[in-house]
């Protein structure tokens, strides 16, 4: 059965991937095996924001969000962002995977995350010659409920194809190189630590950003340690630095406090 689908999807959809209608073609043909309540086409750049190809979201005010806050940073903080801006094969990923082991329990999840009502989101992500990132991501709502089993191993299924039309479809999109050209922009780390400069006397080190961004994407202070090569109580000894320095006593202060930081220009 979902041979078939394959099949047919695969030709239905290798003529539209030039073309202006092959978001809303593929959300059609995905949707005849698995609902959704938001189905997004976008490109993430290490330079600049997001550009979105496509968006279906059923939910206006979650459509407005979107725009005026996912895209115009909180991505940053976004496991499929940070995916995208490290080494990663191209493929089909769920969020519950990718997530640092604190996701659920950050600020980001509960100041942004959360209030979009979403329970479960899945996605492919394929790396294009110039450097950028492709990504497709589907969600449900708490109405919904999680994706099914069935249903993931549906996305599974049909993932290599979907990556293959959807690294075909930005090719052809793409203007010119020129326009997405990578110029090593900043990252969350070196925003946070040229704002600190701004907002206190001497700023954070560049440790200290590096540890900041990590607690704002959800890691723990293990987590932390794994990606750094430092130890624990190195990073319990750098977050209450961090925590002096910003005049906070807890990482729920974290976010507001750095909030602006991750909207900079």
């Amino acid at each position: 059965m979902i041979r078939d689908w394959i099949a047919k999807s695969l030709s239905l959809l290798m003529q539209r991937t030039s073309r202006s209608g092959f978001g809303h073609g593929l959300k059609r043909e995905l949707g005849v095996r698995v609902s959704f309540c938001t189905f997004l086409i976008l490109t993430y750049y290490p330079d600049r924001e997001p550009v979105s190809q496509y968006s279906w979201i059923g939910d206006p005010k979650l459509l407005k969000t979107y725009h005026s806050q996912y895209l115009s940073g909180a991505y940053r903080l976004d496991p499929y962002y940070q995916m995208a801006m490290r080494p990663f094969r191209p493929g089909f990923f769920r969020l519950r995977d990718i997530a640092p082991d604190r996701f659920y329990t950050s600020e980001y999840y509960h100041r942004y995350y959360a209030q979009t009502r979403l329970c479960d989101e899945v996605g492919v992500l394929v790396r294009q010659s110039d450097g950028s990132v492709s990504a497709i991501s589907s969600s449900r709502d708490e109405r919904g409920g999680p994706f099914s089993r069935s249903e993931v191993n549906g996305w599974r299924a049909i993932a290599p194809v979907i990556t293959e039309l959807l690294r075909q479809h930005a090719e052809k999109i793409h203007v010119s190189s020129a326009a997405t050209k990578q110029t090593g922009g900043p990252d969350t780390a070196k925003l946070i630590l040229n704002f600190s400069k701004r907002l206190l006397p001497k700023g954070l080190t560049r440790r200290e950003a590096e540890i900041s961004a990590l607690i704002l994407e959800g890691h723990s202070n293990l987590s932390i340690s794994g990606h750094l090569n430092i130890a624990t109580d190195t990073v319990k000894v750098h977050r209450r630095n961090i925590y002096r320095k910003l005049q906070i006593s807890s990482q729920a202060e974290l976010f507001p406090k750095l909030h602006a930081a991750l909207i900079s220009r």
